[in-house]
């Protein structure tokens, strides 16, 4: 009778090549070719994968010939770093773009700030000579902004060829991991899954919203939370890689528009477009100035900002506020007993699988349950071949275990809702939660337009006297806007989005997003404009500037903290979870019964 295997079995798993590992780089890069193309469902995805066309009619000496090369680009191991969990339900671009984003996002920050940096130290050791004959010139903004983004996209979509190949990321992909067309063989790895995971030092969930409802995801998650620990669990929301894409590049146009407005419209240029844009009864009124010259010009270009961003911010935000309030909702609510799996005799194995995961561990009544092998990844095997994997393995009645396998299940769904749960709420937070982190990357175009900001403006002072006196403030002003001001924007978006979207007619959630972007762009602006407001006051007492500048630090430091709190302000709580029984001992020895 073949039984699940144990984690203290792994020299014979070794013994037998059943581990086995790859990385992002090896062999030209399997896991993350033609984006993405392993992660696609069906025979195309390992057609593409195994290097033939994807919408090619096979003949069985290419399938085969297909899973062996698949199989080949990976190698026998004895642990690896990361061990991918995933839905095959998922679009495989979007789990390639999270695995750009996972393995390439350090190196591509890393390179880009590198040629930011020394660009900027070249370009400021000349910057009076610089800012005096290129100014309003789209050199610095090319130098400075441009090429750094460049690199930084080049990086994080091909960065895994150069970095990893000097430090490489083991990973465990089930396609390439796990013989696709070798039954007995995948029947064996499936067997010694328990092993696999024990010597995984972290587990990468790709979520999307169908991940909780699959029932092999979950006990597949499970199952590495108590082997290694909830916290080793990271969660990566599919969303997160588009939303930062598009983000970069919104704020890639948010520094050309800035430069544009202050170096290349003239004042009285500025003035005009205001008048011909502003009711004339607002121009004569007491706020008049504010809709003129510069500040004015400033106003309608973060408002026509807000305007051209709402589209892309709008669909990203929602799609992201939907996800992950039912990432949340499906776990404080999950029941093993509800969720989707193909085969009835797949769910019959779980359950067979949770009960020794979770059920009471007293000897004798562990030697009264025969345990049979559990296929736990029978989501990641094609649809074809699901049907073998249940057949090879011999399922026995569970009648006599009712009332246990209840307790077990209960057990399940209780580690669900409570440690899991509040592992994941720790991990990626509320609803409305964005990590600092990644609003802070969201501005790096806008952190790289500062040097030439600052260029610009005080190039034309005639010593370096002259010069310091003004680049010193506006060094510190820019400081302070790039970390309390510029990763603010996403938090105020998706606060008066969740607000928007809980209108009733869609036409009126359209006009409304619409006016979240706008005041989001034009309250940063606001809160920019006040911060260099302070630095046109470095000359004048420090009496009278100081407890102001004080103050406005301590607000923005305060809605910084706010903003950025993992609970996020979800409305959702872990549930607690109720005491388990003996058999919910989190230590792996635990969960499995010697063998006999």
């Amino acid at each position: 009778m073949d039984r699940l295997r144990r984690p203290e079995s792994f020299d014979d798993v070794r013994a037998e090549g059943l581990f086995r590992g790859t990385t992002a780089p090896q062999h030209s890069g399997v896991i993350l070719q033609s984006q993405g193309i392993v992660f696609t469902q069906g025979l195309p995805g390992l057609l593409g994968a195994g290097g033939f066309r994807p919408d090619k009619i096979p003949t069985k000496e290419d399938v085969l010939e297909a899973g062996a090369r698949i199989f080949d680009r990976s190698s026998c191991a004895d642990h690896v770093d990361v061990f991918v969990s995933h839905c095959w339900g998922s679009k495989r671009w979007a789990k390639y773009l999270a695995l750009c984003l996972y393995l390439n996002l350090a190196p591509a920050v890393v390179f880009s700030l590198t040629i930011w940096v020394v660009a900027s130290t070249v370009i400021l050791t000349s910057a009076r000579d610089i800012g005096a004959s290129h100014r309003g010139s789209l050199l610095l903004l090319l130098v400075l902004v441009y090429f750094p983004t460049a690199v930084f996209f080049f990086v994080f979509f091909m960065g895994h060829h150069l970095v990893h190949r000097l430090w490489p990321t083991s990973l465990w992909v089930d396609r390439v991991c796990v013989s696709q067309t070798d039954d007995e063989l995948k029947r064996q790895q499936i067997q010694a899954l328990p092993v696999f995971v024990a010597r995984s030092s972290s587990m990468l969930v790709l979520w999307d919203d169908s991940y909780f409802q699959r029932l092999w995801c979950q006990l597949e998650l499970a199952t590495f939370a108590k082997y290694g620990g909830a916290p080793k669990v990271h969660f990566l929301p599919l969303w997160m890689a588009p939303w930062l894409i598009s983000a970069i590049v919104v704020d890639l146009c948010v520094a050309t528009i800035w430069f544009v407005i202050y170096y290349w419209v003239t004042p009285g240029t500025s003035c005009d477009v205001c008048a011909a844009l502003v009711p004339q009864f607002v121009l004569e009124s007491p706020a008049g100035p504010f809709f003129t010259g510069p500040v004015g010009a400033n106003a309608a270009g973060m408002m026509a900002l807000g305007l051209l961003a709402s589209a892309p911010w709008t669909y990203s935000c929602k799609k992201k506020l939907r996800n992950h309030a039912l990432m949340l909702e499906q776990m404080a609510s999950f029941d093993c007993r509800e969720a989707q799996c193909t085969l009835d005799a797949d769910r019959t194995l779980v359950e067979l699988h949770v009960r020794q995961l979770f059920g009471p561990t007293d000897k004798e009544e562990a030697a009264t349950s025969p345990f049979e092998v559990a296929p736990a990844a029978s989501h990641r095997s094609e649809p074809s071949s699901a049907r073998s994997i249940a057949s090879a393995v011999s399922i026995p009645s569970v009648t006599n275990f009712a009332c246990s396998d209840a307790r077990s299940l209960d057990a399940f769904n209780a580690y669900i809702r409570g440690p899991l749960q509040a592992a994941v709420v720790e991990n990626v937070g509320g609803e409305l939660h964005v990590s600092y982190s990644m609003c802070l990357l969201a501005a790096l175009p806008m952190i790289m337009f500062s040097v030439a900001d600052i260029v610009q403006y005080c190039g034309t002072s005639v010593d370096a006297a002259e010069f310091a006196s003004c680049a010193v403030p506006a060094y510190i002003v820019w400081i302070a806007s790039m970390f309390l001001v510029l990763p603010i924007t996403y938090p105020v978006f998706l606060r008066m989005l969740k607000c928007a979207l809980a209108v009733r007619w869609e036409w009126l959630q359209l006009v409304l997003a619409v006016i979240s972007g706008t005041l989001s762009f034009c309250y940063m602006a606001y809160l920019t404009a006040v911060l260099f407001r302070f630095a046109f006051l470095w000359q004048e007492p420090a009496v009278y500037w100081a407890p102001f500048l004080i103050g406005f630090l301590a607000f923005l430091l305060w809605q910084i903290r706010c903003l950025f709190r993992s609970s996020g302000g979800s409305g959702i709580s872990p549930t607690p979870a109720p005491s388990l029984e003996s058999g919910s001992d989190a230590t792996y020895r635990q969960l499995h019964v010697e063998d006999d």
